[in-house]
């Protein structure tokens, strides 16, 4: 009876094994493909001269708080401007040279048309008490802001560092020499076991 619980549990702790290793490479598989997609449909647009048709962007500013935190990543979706309307949050360039150049998330608090120019965007940081003094050109919107993938800024950043591109690294390969060796140890096991049966149990 003794026997036959152990082997149930070890069925049972194999099953699970298997569960969770093909649920990481299935992950794995999703999160490579996807940053494959983002990479290349960058790439082609880049090429065109046009924004790509999604991004994700880091934010570094607490302009957004509460709603968006630093270190959150916002998935950002092209789309067209005309269909933008006031509460929407985007990812624009600013006309502003304090940001360098650096893609900025705010909410659109209004939608102006001005003469001679046409429509901008007055936004504003929710953490902000007043509306941002640029306006917004639609050609400079890098899209909408669909959702975020809260702190996951701070693996980007940790990646980025030294220790991190260490750490990246070491860990799969530390796993897989850790698969090896037991994969190893369990059949000098079974060579013994083998051998201790004697010659016959060999063939």
């Amino acid at each position: 009876m003794e026997q036959d619980k152990v082997i149930k549990r070890k069925k049972l702790f194999r099953m699970i094994y298997r569960v969770i290793s093909y649920t990481f490479i299935v992950l794995l598989m999703l999160t490579a493909s996807f940053f494959i997609l983002y990479v290349v449909s960058g790439k082609i647009a880049e090429k065109k001269g046009k924004n790509p048709p999604f991004g994700l962007y880091t934010i570094i500013s607490p302009s957004m708080t509460p709603n968006i935190k630093v270190y959150d990543v916002v998935f950002v979706k092209k789309i067209d401007t005309k269909d933008l309307k006031v509460n929407d949050v985007i990812t624009f360039y600013s006309t502003n040279a304090y940001f360098g150049g650096t893609p900025v998330t705010h909410r659109i608090v209004e939608i102006l048309d001005v003469p001679d120019v046409g429509t901008m965007y007055r936004v504003k940081g929710d953490a902000n008490e007043t509306a941002d003094e640029e306006k917004v050109y639609p050609n400079n919107v890098l899209g909408k802001v669909m959702f975020k993938i809260p702190q996951l800024g701070r693996v980007q950043f940790f990646l980025a560092s030294k220790k991190g591109w260490l750490f990246a690294i070491l860990i799969p390969a530390t796993i897989i020499l850790v698969y090896d060796v037991v994969k190893l140890v369990k059949l000098i096991i079974l060579r013994n076991k083998l051998m201790h049966l004697g010659p016959n149990s060999l063939q």
